[in-house]
């Protein structure tokens, strides 16, 4: 079971077109879906929204790799502190 959250998992969220985009965890691997998908979805587990991670990300400058690593960290502790 691959629980990783990543940068790229993050960039890939960031940066996808799908409409309400949101990384969610679905038999235990984190995915990147849009909104149609996820009401697919049985009860899903809601990592982060990209609304709610571009709220999180330096609003005065451009955000990097160290910050996507930051947040990556924390929302992977979260996921497992949960028993995701």
């Amino acid at each position: 079971m691959n629980t990783h959250v990543t940068v790229k998992l993050l960039r890939d969220l960031l940066d996808s077109s799908l409409p309400d985009a949101t990384l969610i965890l679905v038999d235990g691997t984190p995915r990147v879906v849009g909104s149609a998908d996820l009401e697919d979805e049985a009860q899903p587990f809601v990592i982060v929204t990209r609304d709610d991670l571009r709220d999180r990300l330096p609003k005065d400058r451009d955000y990097g790799d160290s910050d996507l690593e930051f947040h990556a960290a924390e929302l992977e502790s979260t996921v497992a502190s949960l028993g995701g």
